[in-house]
């Protein structure tokens, strides 16, 4: 089998990517086909969703509020869907109090990573359904985690997953950051409807994927939850989704790989 793109072009999707081929500590390999992160996949096309069935995928993860999903298409009857709301319930004030804090700082990638380890505090049952929907997948099959950008929701469990298999900090926090030029053509459009210029700066300022607010979340796992196993234990994950999650990523067994 040759080797796979970590950057998939799936028609209708502008920020798709394999977690396959990131070394890690011991350098090893994180396998491709095992686990794959996106923006909104209901915005794939059918030719995208013919490529993302040839790529394996057959459990969709979605991290969205429920009803984000209104309106949109629906998946192929081919693919399982978990939803998790990985923020909980939509809360317009709690948004409005994040968006002052992007907004009032002179450090705005602080401001991004405080709203992160807030999540992961508030957020166990969330974060452990997420992980463990990604962990129960068949191991024939690939399974994609998304949200609606690809970047907040979907880069924390990615985080996890990640750092849960000891792939560097560094590597973890440049794959986050790609997400943010894969990002632009995605919100061109929302920037250009911007009320005025403070609009527009926080516009901005949300649409940015910078590798310091990764930094900071995984320095927060390591120095006050035990790393990713030791949040994922306590918010109550077992040996076994934890071994499946390593095997998915960096077991020596081809399975995941084998529809590719």
């Amino acid at each position: 089998m040759g080797a796979v793109e970590r950057v998939l072009a799936w028609e209708g999707c502008v920020n798709i990517r394999d977690l396959g081929g990131l070394e890690t500590a011991s350098g090893a390999r994180t396998r491709h086909g095992a686990v794959v992160r996106a923006d909104n996949v209901r915005r794939l096309s059918p030719a995208g969703w013919q490529a993302a069935h040839a790529h394996g995928v057959r459990r969709l993860v979605d991290l969205r509020f429920q009803g984000e999903e209104r309106g949109e298409p629906e998946a192929p009857e081919t693919m399982e869907i978990v939803e998790v709301s990985l923020f909980g319930q939509f809360d317009r004030e709690r948004e409005r109090a994040f968006n002052r804090m992007v907004s009032e700082t002179d450090d705005f990638p602080s401001a991004f990573a405080a709203g992160y380890i807030h999540m992961l505090e508030t957020r166990f049952d969330q974060v452990a359904a997420a992980v463990a929907a990604i962990a129960d997948t068949d191991p024939g099959h690939c399974v994609l985690v998304h949200c609606f950008a690809g970047k907040d929701r979907t880069g924390i469990v990615c985080a996890l997953l990640l750092d849960l298999v000891d792939v560097p900090d560094d590597t973890i926090a440049t794959d986050y950051a790609a997400s943010e030029q894969n990002m632009t053509a995605l919100f061109t459009g929302w920037l250009a409807t911007a009320e005025d210029e403070a609009e527009l700066e926080l516009r901005r300022r949300v649409s940015r994927a910078p590798s310091e607010t990764m930094h900071a979340l995984l320095s927060w796992l390591d120095e006050t939850a035990g790393g990713a196993e030791g949040y994922l234990r306590s918010a109550g994950l077992d040996d076994g989704h934890l071994s499946r999650i390593r095997t998915r990523l960096v077991g020596t067994s081809s399975e995941c790989a084998s529809n590719l």
